[in-house]
Parts: structure tokens; sequence; C-alpha cells
């Protein structure tokens, strides 16, 4: 008894769903930690040459 040609097209749809979220996360982490990184080298400077 074989698959259906509609059952195999939903195993692979989801397969490609799955993945999706794993480059976004990826993405998403590799953005927020260079934020991060400018946001904490800012505040390590500090209030230094400060225009009145």
């Amino acid at each position: 008894m074989s698959a259906s040609p509609d059952h195999k097209e939903a195993v692979r749809l989801s397969r490609a769903y799955r993945r999706m979220p794993v480059g976004i996360i990826i993405l998403g982490s590799l953005l927020l930690s260079g934020v991060a990184s400018t946001a904490s080298t800012t505040w390590s400077f500090g209030p230094i040459h400060l225009i009145p």
C-alpha cells in the first residue's frame, strides 16, 4: 500500500515548513546579538565628548 501523491506533497510541505523557522531563529539571534553588541559598546563608552 503506497502513499497517495497528495500525502507525499503534504509531507514535503510540512518538512519545508519546519525548516523555515530554524533559519528565522538563527537570523533573528544574529540580529539581536549585533544590536546587543552595539548597545553594549555604546554604553561602555559612557557620556564622553558630549556637546553642550
